[in-house]
């Protein structure tokens, strides 16, 4: 009987302890001040931009909360806050710029939370003509909470910055090493008899040479037809890595090694020929280098055109290319400087083919003129990853 009620009396008073003991979380789990924070993941959010000259705007949501249900009604307003910026640059070791303080607009930057409850309603932040800004500088516009009223303010979390970057305007491209892709036009009335044309390529070469003996000859074909109209790189006796236009006009220009293309680095050429003014233009990066006044007749690309491709498969570019464009009339310099990573096919006048090479995946390539001359390489295509413009570009 005594070891029976000693045991009630054992457990009674282990009930009570865990009933103290609960108790005494109860209190550690509330035992602090409820207070104000801005409801993100993060305090940073990266934003993207094109500067492509097309409007871009954006829109984030903001809310407000509290980690216990609010005791009565909080208020606050969300407002810009560019003074912030040396503390963002300071916390996060950057050197962002203020985004202009008329890109951000609140239009109702009140936030409420309710007797009761733990979040706000949403805040719209609303970011506009973004593609003003200059894609080589970071840009970042804090946003803070102020004016509240019913709680204090976690102060580490009260600001929130909103971060912006160019976006790169090309993610991927082809590596067309031992391939080609004919060009077979879907209407070749387009490019039969062309009194001008204009042959754009973004390329990065690996090897203008002989690719350690797996080429027969130190030249890289770009665009064209063997002996009528073609933009390759190198011939014999000439720079292997300079180009090179080849037409019944003549081959232009002559050979000049302060002309040739870096190893390994992307490159934009352009090559205009334009029998109405004389002109014959080789441009890299929108720069021109070499000019004559030689054109003449017309050109026909309709059969036999290639990219990668001239006389036999040994003159392969061996390498990646990218943003390949063809044109029926000629592109002037600023055209050509402007456009390097991208045009806009809707308000290209005199665009006859344009190959993106962004597929990312198989052998098709498309057209993006609206022309439908979508190409199909040899071979299955390698497809690399880049971020162009390359940062400082």
């Amino acid at each position: 009987m005594k070891l029976k009620k000693l045991n009630i009396m054992l457990l009674a008073s282990v009930a009570l302890a865990m009933s103290g003991c609960k108790t005494n979380d109860e209190l550690d789990k509330h035992h602090f001040d409820n207070k104000l924070f801005v409801d993100v993941e993060t305090p940073v959010t990266n934003l993207v931009f094109e500067a492509a000259g097309e409007p871009e705007s954006t829109t984030q949501e903001l809310y407000l909360a509290t980690a216990l249900e609010a005791e009565n009604t909080i208020t606050a307003r969300f407002v810009a806050a560019p003074s912030k910026v040396s503390v963002y640059n300071a916390s996060y070791g950057t050197d962002a710029v203020e985004l202009p303080s008329d890109m951000c607009v609140i239009e109702s930057p009140e936030a409420t939370i309710d007797a009761g409850a733990t979040r706000s309603n949403a805040v719209t932040v609303s970011f506009v003509n973004l593609e003003t800004l200059n894609r080589d500088l970071t840009y970042v516009m804090p946003v803070e909470v102020t004016d509240v009223q019913g709680i204090g303010v976690l102060g580490s979390k009260s600001t929130t910055y909103f971060v912006f970057r160019g976006a790169s305007l090309i993610n991927v491209v082809a590596d067309i090493a031992q391939n080609y892709l004919p060009v077979n036009w879907t209407s070749t009335d387009l490019v039969r008899s062309m009194s001008a044309v204009t042959v754009e390529a973004l390329i990065r070469v690996r090897d203008f040479g002989t690719v350690d003996g797996l080429k027969g000859e130190a030249m890289s074909t770009i665009f064209g037809i063997e002996g009528t109209f073609l933009v390759r790189i190198g011939d014999s006796g000439f720079p292997q890595n300079q180009v090179q236009l080849v037409n019944p006009n003549g081959n232009f220009p002559d050979g000049n090694s302060a002309l040739g293309l870096p190893t390994g680095e992307w490159v934009h050429v352009a090559v205009v020929w334009d029998a109405t003014t004389g002109d014959r233009i080789i441009y890299y990066d929108g720069e021109e280098v070499a000019h004559d006044m030689k054109a003449s007749g017309s050109v026909s690309l309709n059969t036999n055109c290639y990219i990668g491709y001239a006389w036999n498969d040994q003159r392969w570019l061996e390498g990646e290319i990218s943003e390949v464009r063809i044109w029926n009339v000629q592109r002037t310099q600023e055209d050509i400087a402007s456009h390097i990573y991208q045009v806009d096919p809707e308000t290209a006048e005199g665009l006859v083919a344009y190959w993106k090479f962004d597929e990312g995946a198989g052998r098709i390539v498309h057209d993006y003129s609206g022309n439908g001359n979508d190409i199909t390489a040899n071979s299955d295509l390698t497809w690399t990853e880049v971020a162009l413009p390359e940062s400082g570009n």
